[in-house]
């Protein structure tokens, strides 16, 4: 990465500080083991030396800082020195050590350090060290304040190593999920970095490293959270949108999407046939990305919506399995939500495997919530888990039923009997599929016809078919 130094004179003075904090708070084990003091004398000395309540010592992390510009050739050549800066990433999980290292402004060190160096792993680890830093609100609000080391650090957006925009992105994500929503305005920060959207969109579109996919997911994540609706500003929302609403950003997203979960040539499914909480989280996020998007700049996605639908199938194809439905959980609701809003959005669109899958999910969840519905009800003054699981079912429900209405209201009897056709359902499925439909969608104008329109499907698809299948 080409970038300027920092000034001489800031890093000298900087170097000065802690040469003066070093000389006055050093403990010498070598003096320890010479004077050979009482041990009431030994532990006041190695208090006088750590850092707060910790037991780290901050004549080591003054230390190791003040090598830092005197470094020369790369950290591969300097072994010993590598695993001092890993062991001062480790310390920073400590807040006393954070406060420490900020009272010493070592952040802007780091920056400039980077900026200048062309050593990657020492890039990273020095990021991974702000990375550490930013869990701390006294992070927040000096780089809120120099506002310059923010944009610096988003130049690291053009790097080519993945490890150091891994770190990056910690970075950003921690800052926008974290900071205090009325003390803080990211947006008028971040709007200063250059392309900062088409940047995002190449690394999406360009890696194959998981890692970084969902580290970058979850940076666009907490940018549409935070520009969106924690820092309300309508004035601004135009600008956000017009910013970040691009089609190369959805089309990164959709790139990263097929990196993270492949298919498979035979069958166009998950190679993995079941998803974990991780993986249904990552989803999860993808999708309320994109349900962002496609609700407040539906322009951006004229050309994507097959695209959209596909991602949507693909989430959808594991997710109709009962072994990774069940026990349904938060993350799966709120995929399902998802789901219902963008075909909400994408009216007149209709994807047959898409359509059974959510009528496959639908009777392993009616079912399920059938089972609860009969089970023997908990005492009143126990924990009752099994309420909480109704009530998840039952919200699933509802948004899977919408869903399937949206999906079959605008089509006729022989596109939807076609689909029928093909799967392992019966009429019977439909019929109470239908009267599902009339108690959510009761007021609908055109709640009647479209369950005639299933229930037609349904006899055309089964008219000469076998109906005892399940």
């Amino acid at each position: 990465m080409e970038s300027s130094s920092p000034e001489a004179p800031q890093v000298q003075n900087q170097e000065k500080s802690i040469e003066e904090a070093t000389s006055v708070t050093a403990v010498e084990t070598t003096d320890l083991e010479r004077e050979e003091p009482e041990d009431g004398e030994v532990l006041e000395k190695l208090k006088g030396d750590r850092i707060g309540e910790t037991m780290y010592s901050e004549r080591f992390v003054l230390t190791t800082i003040l090598k830092l510009p005197q470094l020369e050739g790369t950290l591969a050549e300097d072994e010993d020195y590598e695993k001092d800066l890993c062991s001062l990433w480790d310390m920073t999980i400590e807040q006393d050590v954070v406060l420490f290292l900020l009272k010493h402004d070592v952040i802007e060190l780091f920056v400039g350090i980077s900026e200048a160096s062309e050593d990657n792993r020492l890039v990273e680890i020095l990021l991974g060290i702000v990375g550490n830093m930013c869990c701390v609100e006294e992070t927040h609000r000096l780089l809120y304040e120099n506002k310059g080391l923010v944009v610096s650090l988003c130049g690291f957006l053009s790097s080519s190593d993945t490890l150091v925009l891994v770190q990056l992105m910690r970075i950003l994500t921690t800052i926008l999920e974290r900071s205090d929503d009325e003390e803080y305005c990211w947006f008028k920060v971040v709007r200063e970095v250059e392309d900062i959207t088409e940047k995002i969109a190449f690394i999406l579109a360009s890696t194959t490293n998981r890692e970084l996919i969902e580290h970058t997911l979850e940076t666009v994540h907490a940018m549409v959270n935070r520009f969106t609706e924690a820092e309300v500003d309508y004035a601004q929302l135009n600008e956000f949108y017009k910013m970040f609403a691009k089609s190369c950003l959805i089309e990164g997203l959709m790139e990263g999407f097929k990196q993270m979960f492949p298919e498979t040539a035979a069958d166009n499914q998950f190679e993995e046939d079941f998803l974990s909480n991780k993986d249904l989280k990552t989803i999860q996020k993808f999708l309320e990305i994109h349900e962002n998007f496609i609700i407040n700049a539906n322009e951006v996605y004229e050309d994507q919506v097959d695209k959209i639908v596909y991602c949507v199938y693909r989430v959808l194809v594991p997710m109709s399995s009962e072994g990774c439905l069940i026990p349904l959980s938060k993350a799966h609701v709120r995929i399902l939500v998802c789901i219902n809003s963008i075909y909400s959005a994408i009216v007149y669109h209709f994807h047959a495997e898409t359509f059974l899958a959510m009528l496959k999910i639908y009777t392993i969840l009616a079912k399920e919530q059938e089972g609860l519905q009969n089970s023997a009800q908990q005492p009143m003054d126990e924990e009752n888990d099994e309420t909480d699981g109704e009530f998840e079912i039952q919200t699933a429900l509802g948004e899977i039923l919408e869903t399937l209405y949206f999906m079959a209201e605008p089509m006729n009897s022989s596109t939807i009997a076609n689909t029928l056709k093909v799967s392992s359902f019966n009429e019977e499925t439909i019929q109470r599929l239908c009267l599902a439909l009339k108690e959510t969608m009761a007021g609908d104008p055109l709640l009647g016809r479209t369950c005639d329109l299933l229930l037609e499907s349904a006899r055309e698809a089964w008219t000469v078919e076998d109906k005892s299948r399940s």
